[in-house]
């Protein structure tokens, strides 16, 4: 090795002292990613992250909850992992690998890894006498699965390690990992028919944040399109039963530009959106929902949209003949 290599080896080692920017700048840099969430908003994710180090983003799909732990990540120059929660895991080996029998090894899983790498980071840091990086680890749609079961672990030994600053999960009888106070966990949850609820044990161990899609925010979000005053008046009328934010706005904008790219006209593009992305969302026996369609169904007779209007015509029908609707 020559001195050049040698050189670079020697600074890829060295490890600079993490230094937080100031709450100013962290605001500053993720608005300008275009996410669209209050200072008030972001200073209780900020605070709740430092005074529990585990927190659940609620909400509707679509609010950017996701999409917050990505843009605070990158903010504060964190280490970031994403991990989908799958309906079935029912284990703490779902979550953090398992010994196998066959072959004695244990098999790792990214969050498992992830935990690892975030007590290496803080030993060395120990070592080095500085600050370490911080770890930030997202469990994607957390209610999927019982979160008392694959989080099992998790749920005891944050306890600990708020008294104590560390503490240790047994992976298998020779392997052990240290939860460190450099890690921080995340959940993003939407509460609907497809998820499961939080025991109270869950709730005590984290700290909770709403996200909301207030209109004035997506009214600017939609920015300035010809459909803009249409949209928000479907929203106006169907979102206490079949709410939609942000990421569907995004797309029928997507949809309809590329649409307008084949000569299509924004009235027709908008009209086949409303049909595939807001009518499906629109189910139930609550009696809003009646008069949600009828609303629905005397929009798009007066701005002429014929596919939506056919098919909001026949959810009313059934709706008013069987006291319950839905898109099939």
């Amino acid at each position: 090795m020559d001195k050049s290599e040698e050189a670079q080896s020697i600074l890829k080692a060295i490890q600079l002292d993490y230094s937080e920017p100031s709450f100013t700048e962290i605001c500053q840099k993720i608005h300008s990613r275009g996410l669209r969430i209050s200072d008030s908003t972001l200073r209780r994710y900020h605070l709740a992250l430092k005074s529990r180090k585990f927190v659940i983003l609620s909400g509707i799909s679509g609010t950017g909850k996701t999409w917050l732990t990505k843009a605070y990540t990158d903010a504060v120059e964190a280490e970031y992992l994403l991990v989908p929660v799958a309906p079935n895991w029912m284990t703490n080996e779902d979550l953090l690998g398992y010994l196998s029998p066959i072959d004695n090894k244990y098999h790792d899983t990214d969050f498992s890894t992830f935990l690892e790498k975030a007590e290496e980071e803080y030993q060395q840091a120990q070592v080095e006498k500085r600050t370490p990086k911080p770890y930030h680890l997202v469990l994607d749609e957390m209610n999927l699965a019982r979160v008392e079961y694959y989080f099992a672990k998790f749920l005891s030994v944050m306890e600990v390690r708020m008294r104590e600053g560390v503490a240790q999960i047994q992976l298998a009888p020779d392997k052990q990992v240290l939860l460190t106070p450099n890690l921080y966990f995340i959940g993003t949850v939407n509460v609907d028919e497809t998820t499961h609820s939080f025991a109270d044990k869950v709730y005590d161990r984290a700290q909770l944040i709403e996200l909301e899609a207030p209109r004035q925010a997506l009214y600017e979000h939609l920015g300035d399109v010809p459909y803009r005053e249409i949209l928000m008046k479907i929203w106006d009328e169907v979102h206490t039963v079949a709410p939609f934010a942000f990421r569907v706005i995004d797309e029928i904008k997507t949809y309809v530009e590329e649409a307008e790219a084949l000569n299509v006209s924004w009235q027709n593009a908008l009209d086949e959106q409303l049909l595939q992305k807001i009518l499906p969302k629109v189910k139930g026996t609550d009696d809003r929902v009646g008069v949600a369609l009828q609303a629905f169904v005397d929009i798009a007779n007066d701005k002429g949209f014929t596919l939506s209007h056919k098919k909001a015509t026949k959810m009313l029908e059934t709706f008013n003949q069987h006291g319950f609707t839905s898109y099939f």
